[in-house]
């Protein structure tokens, strides 16, 4: 039959002084509502101990853990190269070592041991080597740059953004829900309607957000006309002196006519 529930540190302190105010077993255990066969064993290490000292519960060592200090390296080894990979992966790929090993621990070893948190993966765009020559170079050209000097550069760029009229988020349904019911399901189409966004920031604030007609794109007439219009107006807000774009076509093919 196993143990049962632990006393607290105020329980055992209580015992100690009902025993020092002369109460029996069964008079301390109708006071403390603690069962009589706790009470004894409790009174007897008291007493064991004297009045100097006040015995505490001992901690229970509990079942042995599964997992060695050399299992959780190899975990960490693995992860760390293949960080996709699911507990249940690592389990079927370490039959030896986690044979025993429920995929449940295998994940709370990650988390609890290891410190793995379980985080969506970051978008980033996938770039050419030629396109990380070129950031390394632009890097290391105005590495020296000094902060001042790039507080006084203008940035600017364009961005699309497709108009669905989707909430996002969760909806809840209960086991009798058809999840295809209307209510339930968020619209979808193939060539959504877009719009460009062009706008330009600096240091000391922010320039004009212009909006093109809607699905309308960017090109060389289109980028020198939204230049002409804006731009001057853009350094003035932004308090800048050095204009900054990016190496896309429409950007690119009017490098002469900036000069």
């Amino acid at each position: 039959m196993g143990r049962g529930k632990e006393l607290t540190k105020e329980q055992i302190t209580a015992i100690s002084s009902l025993i020092l105010g002369e109460k029996d077993n069964k008079e301390i255990s109708a006071i403390t509502g603690l069962a009589l066969r706790s009470v004894q064993r409790w009174t007897k290490k008291c007493k064991d101990a004297g009045e100097a000292d006040l015995p505490l519960q001992k901690k229970r060592t509990g079942k042995a853990r599964l997992t060695s200090q050399t299992t959780l390296k190899v975990l960490q080894r693995q992860v760390n190269l293949e960080p996709r990979i699911s507990a249940k992966e690592l389990r079927e790929k370490n039959p030896r070592l986690l044979q025993d090993v429920s995929v449940r621990t295998i994940q709370r070893r990650l988390r609890d041991d290891l410190c793995f948190q379980y985080r969506a993966p970051r978008r980033k765009p996938i770039l050419t080597t030629l396109q990380r020559k070129k950031r390394i170079l632009f890097c290391k050209k105005y590495l020296a740059w000094e902060p001042d000097k790039w507080k006084k550069v203008l940035w600017c760029d364009e961005g699309t953004f497709t108009v669905t009229g989707n909430r996002g988020g969760k909806v809840k349904l209960c086991d009798s829900s058809d999840p295809y019911h209307p209510k339930y399901t968020e619209g979808t189409v193939k060539h959504p309607d877009g719009v460009m966004v062009w706008g330009a920031f600096g240091y000391h604030g922010t320039g004009e957000l212009v909006v093109l007609s809607k699905n309308l794109t960017v090109n060389k007439e289109r980028y020198l006309e939204l230049l002409a219009d804006h731009l001057e107006d853009c350094f003035i807000a932004c308090q800048g002196e050095i204009f900054q774009q990016d190496g896309a076509p429409a950007h690119s093919r009017i490098g002469q006519c900036l000069v």
